[in-house]
């Protein structure tokens, strides 16, 4: 009986030991570099897919010539122009800095996002455009950071955190979870379909199965 006792405190011991562990880690950073090209819409899908309370913070650097050389604004766009009237369609995000950084998260709505650093949030693909109503002509690009926190680990039954699944699974398909884009973030498998490839199936891991 002593003996079992003892076991039973050792157990105890080691869960507890293993709780002050996880809790010590604490959130890690993750960041992804996109290219965002000038003569594309929307520009850039990212293949980042936000979940309900997650939210990413972007920056941006680089130019962009609307006219093939000349006037090339940076991320925070060209104010002086008139974006509210156009002879080809619309400026993606009328009223907001001619050329500028452009984002929105799944069907929510464009938001000007410039150089940054700038917080996004909603639920859906991450997806970024340059602020222009012609594309064709446009030369240069903009490099864009995206970084979010998240908890190590795959969160099973954690549905309050972001996870990025455990170290040295990098870029790896996971049984019973979604396919990784990035290697950062992993989903949940509920039966419905697995994420496509390229999509960061992220997020707040149910961890269960049908």
């Amino acid at each position: 009986m002593k003996r079992l006792s003892g076991l039973a405190t050792a157990v105890a011991v080691v869960a507890v030991a293993l709780v002050a562990q996880a809790g010590a880690a604490g959130p890690t950073t993750v960041s992804s570099t996109y290219t965002v090209s000038s003569d594309g819409v929307p520009g850039a899908s990212t293949g980042l897919v936000l979940t309900a309370g997650m939210s990413v913070t972007v920056a941006a650097s680089g130019t962009v010539c609307p006219f093939g050389g000349g006037l090339c604004p940076g991320p925070d766009g060209y104010a002086p122009w008139d974006t509210t009237t156009s002879l080809y369609g619309g400026f993606v995000l009328p009223g907001a800095p001619a050329w500028g950084l452009v984002g929105k998260v799944g069907s929510g709505p464009w938001a000007q996002v410039g150089s940054g650093p700038t917080t996004l949030q909603g639920t859906g693909e991450l997806v970024l455009a340059v602020n222009d109503d012609l594309f064709s002509d446009n030369t240069g690009s903009f490099t864009v950071t995206v970084s979010y926190s998240c908890w190590p680990g795959w969160g099973w039954g954690d549905e309050n955190h972001t996870h990025c699944g455990p170290p040295g699974l990098e870029g790896k398909d996971v049984p019973g979870a979604g396919t990784p884009s990035n290697g950062n973030a992993y989903g949940h498998d509920d039966g419905d379909p697995p994420a496509q490839p390229g999509a960061n199936a992220n997020g707040k891991a149910k961890g269960h199965t049908k």
